[in-house]
């Protein structure tokens, strides 16, 4: 079972062209966007409804994929498959990317081609893990950048408002995760918000916000103070009120879980040897409660 695949005749992303038809393609879903709703321009009143993925079949190849549709099925579609499950992909159209506009707020991919998929002639279908090449599986644990390519902590602190703006990559641990806040625009569209608290050995504190559905239900999985991230694309920002550099997940952010490289496991290898004398955030929070309340001793 673990290879039921093989056999079946899938396209490679390498090989992808405008003028291939009836394509199938397998690939994991290593990035996935929020559902978005647009003015539908040929019948006004209405909306078309779209959302986007990122699919990788080996470690050099992975692409955006964009469906359109009614809200139903675009709906559907999204809630049917989340970031590291593996999907077959058949009848996609295939486009040129157009480099400047897109890669602006997609995540950046090596080849020159996108796939377009449509309600009436492209289908998406979820594979059982057991049904995968472990290979392809294994892909999820690769980040999309170089595995040297990132900032630390303390380097993102130590540049400050020089990086203000700036889209970087960081590998860092996570000391926690904020429960999601949900909240309703001044124009009444709903939003969320959910902070987490990245470390490592630069820093020991360091904020992470993520704004959309799809950065926060992978950031309840993480385990705190036994989790490494590599988020890729990450804008970094000065926070005024706060007074301190801070990093959001965007558009086009691609967050690796656990990466299988050597820093990563140098990093993992950090936070668990200190887990012992770093205590957890809720033992600190409750530390200061009770330094608060406790009276003061004065020493004459």
């Amino acid at each position: 079972m673990a290879n039921s695949f093989a056999s079946k005749t899938f396209t490679a992303l390498s090989d992808l062209h405008p003028n291939l038809a009836n394509l199938k393609i397998i690939g994991i879903v290593i990035g996935k966007t929020d559902v978005k709703g647009f003015p539908d321009r040929k019948n006004i009143g209405s909306e078309r409804y779209t959302f986007s993925f990122t699919i990788r079949d080996s470690p050099t190849h992975f692409v955006n994929a964009t469906s359109w549709g009614s809200e139903g099925y675009i709906r559907s579609l999204s809630d049917s498959f989340r970031v590291g499950e593996c999907v077959i992909i058949e009848n996609p159209l295939i486009q040129r990317k157009e480099l400047e506009r897109e890669e602006k707020f997609s995540p950046a991919t090596p080849g020159n081609y996108k796939l377009l998929l449509s309600e009436n002639h492209s289908t998406v279908k979820i594979c059982s893990s057991y049904q995968v090449d472990t290979k392809l599986l294994a892909l999820i644990y690769l980040p999309v950048k170089e595995s040297r390519d990132f900032y630390s902590l303390g380097d993102i602190v130590a540049n400050g408002c020089s990086l203000d703006g700036r889209i970087i990559n960081v590998l860092a641990a996570v000391r926690s995760v904020g429960e999601p806040k949900y909240f309703t625009t001044s124009d009444r569209r709903k939003g969320q918000r959910c902070e987490v608290k990245l470390y490592d050995e630069t820093e020991s504190s360091f904020a992470m916000i993520c704004w959309d559905n799809e950065s926060i239900l992978v950031a309840q999985s993480w385990v705190p103070r036994d989790t490494v991230i590599f988020a890729s694309d990450v804008k970094i920002s000065f926070d005024k009120f706060r007074n301190c550099m801070t990093a959001t997940v965007i558009s086009k952010t691609i967050i690796t879980t656990n990466p299988d490289t050597p820093e990563a496991n140098i990093l993992l290898n950090f936070i668990r040897e200190n887990k012992e004398t770093n205590p957890p955030d809720d033992e600190i929070d409750s530390y200061l409660k009770e330094s608060v309340n406790s009276p003061a001793v004065v020493t004459l």
